[in-house]
């Protein structure tokens, strides 16, 4: 976890706190108060010489931490040369009005003096997109409705979780505070199992899920611990809403509707799938339709559903979204049953006994069959006939 040190004088130690504990609340570093603060023999430069050697610092200037007077050929090669050459990110806050070097405004500079809740909010997104904020200085906040600065205070400002909020207000809010977060991902829950559901999000936020679907969520727990990321989950179950807020440092909002969606048609779903050669990207585009196409097939026209659901099952694996895998296996396994499918049951069964992650980081994440005690019959004869 990076480190960022605050530089500032004994008297602006509540301050200094403030800001760290909003810091802290926001981004996965740890705070560093009591090693850089201004003493005799020891100035706010000496003092900004030795944060620069942790991944990030803030300078904070006030009456009380500036030096008197500032020597060039000292703080120069500190505030402009040595941020970059130890690869820190340096910024410079403004607590109360006092004399300072003109220079330090064109660097990463926060004037705090009226609004330091919104200082901080902005050295919180220049910290996440330090890219995108080259001149923190020039970022100003239009104020939203009070909708917006609500939803903001609850869920953007901190980690949190709301329920039942309308569409139109969460996408103004992703608009005015897309910078809060790392990213945000938009999942649209209708029909789909907690597999599914997390399968998706995994995708979204490039998060390799390659266990069952307590393993899944509970990777997706540790990723949200040290990711500031904010999910807009829609057509969530109620009965769902515990097990999709993650916690730690992410947000999630559960909208109350969703924009009417019309889902793909078979012959839609066919061509990306069928295709030949098949477009990985397409296919997860589509995925969620495809799983329902799979289902509806399987009840109305077995060959059409099974043929069907090879295919998604093929994505699948080739994404590693073994849970979900599994899970179109089983759809495949209970219609297979149905229909008196022997050959295509021992086919099925026999992808369900192997299927396995075989690269977890301990090697020992297994997806169980999901068929009864009879696999072991059904299997082994097939085996046979495959050597």
């Amino acid at each position: 976890m990076p480190s960022l040190v605050l530089c500032y004088a004994p008297e602006d130690d509540a301050l200094a706190r403030r800001l760290g504990e909003y810091l802290a609340a926001n981004l996965a570093c740890n705070i560093v108060y009591g090693e850089c603060v201004v003493r005799p023999g020891f100035d706010l430069v000496d003092a900004a010489e030795r944060a620069i050697s942790a991944e990030l610092a803030l300078v904070l200037l006030s009456p009380h931490s500036v030096p008197k007077p500032w020597q060039r050929e000292k703080w120069t090669p500190v505030f402009l040369e040595q941020p970059e050459q130890f690869d820190c990110l340096l910024g410079c806050v403004l607590l109360e009005e006092c004399r300072f070097p003109d220079l330090l405004r064109r660097q990463r500079f926060f004037d705090a003096t009226s609004d330091f809740q919104g200082a901080v909010r902005r050295i919180r997104r220049w910290i996440l997109h330090p890219d995108q904020l080259l001149r923190p200085d020039a970022a100003t906040d239009v104020i939203p409705d009070a909708r917006v600065l609500g939803l903001r205070k609850r869920v953007g400002d901190q980690p949190g979780t709301e329920t039942g909020v309308d569409y139109a207000l969460v996408a103004a809010f992703s608009a005015d505070c897309q910078l809060d977060f790392e990213g945000a991902c938009t999942v649209d829950c209708l029909g789909r199992t907690r597999a599914g559901v997390l399968g998706d999000i995994g995708h979204a936020v490039h998060l390799r899920l390659a266990g069952n679907v307590p393993e899944n969520h509970g990777a997706c727990v540790d990723w949200c611990r040290v990711h500031r990321y904010l999910f807009v989950l829609h057509n969530v179950a109620p009965e769902d809403h515990v097990f999709l807020a993650f916690g730690g440092l992410s947000s999630v909002i559960f909208t109350a509707a969703s924009p009417g969606r019309m889902p793909a048609d078979e012959g839609q779903i066919e061509a990306v799938f069928i295709a030949s050669p098949r477009h990985e990207a397409a296919c997860l585009a589509l995925l969620s339709d495809a799983v329902a196409c799979v289902a509806g097939l399987l009840d109305s026209a077995y060959d059409s559903g099974l043929r069907l659901g090879w295919a998604v099952v093929s994505v699948l694996r080739a994404a590693e979204r073994f849970a979900e895998t599994v899970e179109v296996l089983e759809m495949m396994e209970m219609a297979a049953r149905r229909c008196g499918d022997t050959p295509g049951l021992f086919r099925i069964e026999w992808e369900q006994s192997w299927l396995r992650d075989t690269s977890a980081h301990d090697g020992t994440v297994n997806i169980l069959p999901t068929a009864g005690p009879e696999v072991a019959q059904l299997v082994l004869p097939f085996a046979s006939l495959q050597q």
